[in-house]
């Protein structure tokens, strides 16, 4: 179990802006009451849906990057782990190509994550099952993956004991493959791609197989995208999402909010049943006053894992409103502040180590925002907080420099940072 900080290089580590880990849950602050007022929490709703129905669900988790839903998801494959329930998990930064990713790339991973469950639970895969994964995938390039990896085939001669192994080398050299930066991976895509019927038809029956084995339905997790140039991301919602829900098992799919909120995505409620939408913490309210309530919240979350007596006064109060909600900015600001006290021989957070760190922030947060976008900057820095649902907005939300808030209606707000640095540089926004 990860300890509390007992210094400033433990802070800079322990708030590097990333998701809890499994070792890390005691760290967790419940949220929902200050999101949207919500007596349970997100993990807690997705749960129970999954636990109480029988068909595969298939949700969409949606919020802004940065705004705590890979550790709500964390927190739930912890629970449905300990449920004993099959839980296939893919992560974007560590399992896919970020720039140029496609749904077929999503779909070997899948396969791939399955086998390494079935392994690691000791369970077994039927014979046919194998069989018919290598004629979906038989083509002129994986052919020679089976030959290269395979001293004994997969075929009717071979025992499952053996085949099990060389297929899980071939299917972990097509992800690889699909995840190399070259034009390799292009054609390796168009030979799957007219196979994909019969590659769905395997995976479903592979998921069915691990599910009557476990006695509970399999659920796929896909988090991360955000992460992911946003045009691919795009078209997987909008164009692919048709053949990604045609597996048979409950999926829950991170959904980043530009997409979520683009004038595409109205798509998506063919496929997806209502949302579940994590908004971001408020810290103040939609007439620019403190939200109070947001602000001890992330308070609580901070001090779980860092002493009070690590910052100067008024110290916490700044770095928590300056990130206007999102846990990952704040985590950022804070780490940061902990390396830039730590580099001035400090042995506390002080304010200057802060400011300085905000002002750094504060121009890298600005600077996403492509400047046919200043108008519409420029509007809702002097006042409109309507959340409509254009293209402009979405890549505003998707950017960072525009925050989603929940107050019995959807409205929106400048980052803080960003409004700091356009006070700060008046006319900026004019060219």
């Amino acid at each position: 179990m990860v300890q509390k900080a007992k210094s400033l290089t433990d802070i800079f580590n322990l708030f590097k802006p990333m998701a809890l880990k499994a070792d890390q849950l005691d760290f967790y602050q419940e949220t929902a009451k200050v999101r949207d007022r919500a007596s349970y929490e997100y993990h807690d709703i997705i749960f129970e849906r999954i636990e109480n129905l029988k068909s595969p669900e298939r949700l969409l988790v949606v919020g802004h990057a940065g705004s705590g839903k890979s550790t709500e998801l964390q927190v739930l494959m912890n629970k449905l782990t300990k449920d004993s329930i099959p839980v296939i998990h893919i992560e974007a930064k560590d399992d896919l190509d970020l720039y140029n990713f496609k749904y077929i790339d999503i779909l070997m991973l899948i396969v791939e994550k399955m086998v390494q469950y079935v392994q690691a639970n000791n369970l077994k895969i039927n014979k046919h099952i194998l069989s018919a994964f290598k004629k979906a995938l038989s083509t002129k390039i994986t052919s020679e993956f089976w030959e290269e990896e395979a001293d004994v085939g997969i075929n009717s001669e071979a025992s499952v004991s053996a085949s099990i192994p060389v297929f899980f080398k071939v299917i972990a050299r097509i992800s690889s493959s699909l995840k190399m930066a070259s034009g390799f991976k292009e054609e390796l895509r168009e030979e799957i791609k007219p196979k994909i019927y019969d590659v769905i038809n395997s995976l479903n029956a592979f998921s069915d197989d691990i599910s009557t084995q476990a006695n509970k339905k399999v659920v796929i997790i896909i988090d991360g995208l955000e992460k992911c140039r946003q045009e691919s991301v795009r078209k997987l919602f909008i164009e692919d999402i048709g053949t990604i829900s045609n597996i048979n098992a409950h999926m829950l799919i991170a959904c980043p909010i530009a997409v979520y909120r683009s004038v595409d995505a109205a798509i998506l409620s063919s496929y997806f049943s209502a949302p579940v939408v994590i908004p971001m913490i408020k810290t103040h309210n939609e007439d620019g006053s403190r939200f109070d309530d947001g602000i001890k919240v992330i308070r609580e979350l901070i001090l779980k894992r860092a002493d009070a007596s690590f910052f100067d006064e008024g110290v916490l109060d700044m770095i928590i409103t300056s990130a206007g909600g999102s846990l990952r900015d704040t985590c950022t600001i804070l780490s940061n502040s902990a390396f830039e006290a730590h580099m001035r021989k400090l042995e506390i957070i002080d304010k200057n180590s802060v400011e300085f760190t905000l002002n750094k922030y504060a121009t890298d947060v600005f600077f996403r925002v492509n400047s046919k976008l200043y108008p519409r900057t420029k509007k809702i820095f002097e006042g409109d907080k309507t959340a409509a649902q254009d293209e402009e907005l979405s890549d505003l939300l998707y950017c960072g420099a525009v925050f989603e808030y929940e107050n019995g209606k959807r409205w929106v707000n400048i980052h803080p940072l960003v409004r700091q640095y356009i006070e700060k540089q008046p006319g900026v926004l004019d060219y």
